[in-house]
């Protein structure tokens, strides 16, 4: 009778160590998918403002949405790409301009940043543009109601990309 007790416990046992690594394993794919796709659109979006913007004449414009989940910390233009910002919730909410030769993008658990292009390199505009970035859920009410709601925590924003000058690209949220 108390062989049937360890082979039930034992069971129980093995049942739950292997639910809780199948979960780390599908928490851990959910979070590299979701930095892929933040990487990705933040490449793609350094492209379009090239291509399409930076070298082209004065006036020249477009508009593009791009979406970030909520592991992204913040978006910005900056010519120092060695050091990131430190508090950034107030740079977002105040809506401040960044200007630079390189767009920056970083994950919340990450110190370091991504450029593009690739320091040393630089753009040949001077980009300026607001500070972007998805806020914790206790900051920002939309991404407490996705979250309420069960949707998935993504933020998404509208851009006007706009040549101004010689070498200076404008960028502005709607």
């Amino acid at each position: 009778m108390a062989d049937i007790w360890i082979y039930v416990a034992g069971g129980i046992i093995l049942s739950v160590i292997a639910f809780v690594i199948a979960y780390s394993m599908m928490v851990g794919l959910v979070d590299s998918s979701q930095r892929q796709t933040a990487t990705t659109q933040f490449s793609n979006f350094y492209n379009n403002v090239v291509a399409s913007v930076c070298i082209q004449e004065i006036n020249n414009s477009m508009n593009r949405t791009i979406s970030f989940p909520s592991l992204v910390r913040i978006v910005y233009a900056t010519d120092e790409t060695s050091k990131p910002l430190v508090k950034v919730v107030d740079l977002i909410k105040n809506v401040e301009i960044s200007s630079g030769k390189n767009l920056c993008m970083q994950f919340k658990d990450e110190q370091n940043l991504r450029c593009f292009p690739q320091p040393p390199d630089k753009m040949y505009c001077t980009i300026k543009m607001p500070y972007l970035g998805v806020l914790p859920e206790t900051e920002d009410i939309f991404m407490k109601v996705k979250k309420i709601l069960g949707q998935p925590e993504i933020r998404d924003f509208n851009l006007f990309v706009k040549k101004t000058g010689g070498d200076v690209v404008e960028i502005s949220t709607s």
